[in-house]
C-alpha cells in the first residue's frame, strides 16, 4: 500500500524544517511511504492508498497543507488516519471541540476499545471534548474519547501514538486495512 504521511515542523537555528518520527517506518513497514512536505501550493497529483496525518505541534504552513491534503483525500475517497495532532485536527475539521487536559503528557494510561482494556501512551495536552459531526467513538479513557471513526467515510482518529509502541494498539478494522 502507498501511504502519504504529513510531517511536523521544527525550527533549528532560525530555519523551519519538516520532520518525521522514524518510528513511522517501523509501524508502516512493508508499505511505501510518500512524505508530504508542508507546502501550501503542494501538487496533489499523487497515487496513494491512504493518508496519515501525523502527530506533532501545529504550524500555519502545516495546518494549511493538511487542510488541502485532507480535502483532496476525502474527495477521492482515500482513507485517512489522524494520530494525536492528526486526530485533533480531524475532529476540529468535522466541527468537534478539542479542549485542554491536565496530567496527560508523557504518561501511559488505560483505554477501553472493542470491549477490552489497553495501556496506551499520551504525549499531548488536549482531549476531545466533543466529537465532530458524523464521528463515532471507538475508544475511551474515563469521560473522554481516545479514538474515533467517521460513520460513513474511511477516516479514523487516534490520540495515542501507535508508532511509539512495541506492540501498536489499533482498532481492529484499521489494523486489518494496514496489515491484512
Amino acid at each position: 500500500m502507498k501511504i502519504a504521511i504529513t510531517q511536523r515542523q521544527i525550527e533549528i537555528n532560525g530555519f523551519v524544517h519538516d520532520c518525521l518520527d522514524p518510528n513511522w517506518y517501523k509501524l508502516l513497514k512493508g508499505h511505501e511511504l510518500i512524505i508530504v512536505p508542508n507546502l501550501i501550493n503542494i501538487d496533489l497529483n499523487i497515487d496513494v492508498d491512504m493518508l496519515v496525518v501525523s502527530g506533532g505541534a501545529n504550524t500555519d504552513a502545516r495546518y494549511k497543507t493538511e487542510l488541502i491534503v485532507c480535502d483532496w483525500a476525502m474527495r477521492n475517497n482515500i482513507p485517512i488516519l489522524g494520530i494525536c495532532h492528526g486526530a485533533f485536527f480531524l475532529n476540529y475539521a468535522f466541527k468537534g471541540i478539542d479542549a485542554e487536559i491536565k496530567n496527560h503528557r508523557n504518561v501511559e494510561h488505560t483505554i477501553i476499545m472493542e470491549d477490552q482494556e489497553y495501556t496506551v501512551n499520551s504525549y499531548h495536552d488536549l482531549c476531545i471534548y466533543e466529537l465532530g459531526k458524523d464521528l463515532t467513538p471507538v475508544a475511551w479513557a474515563g469521560d473522554h474519547v481516545e479514538a474515533f471513526k467517521h460513520k460513513d467515510l474511511p477516516i479514523w482518529g487516534i490520540v495515542w501514538h501507535p508508532e511509539r509502541m512495541e506492540d501498536p494498539i489499533l482498532p481492529k478494522d484499521l489494523r486489518e486495512l494496514l496489515y491484512g
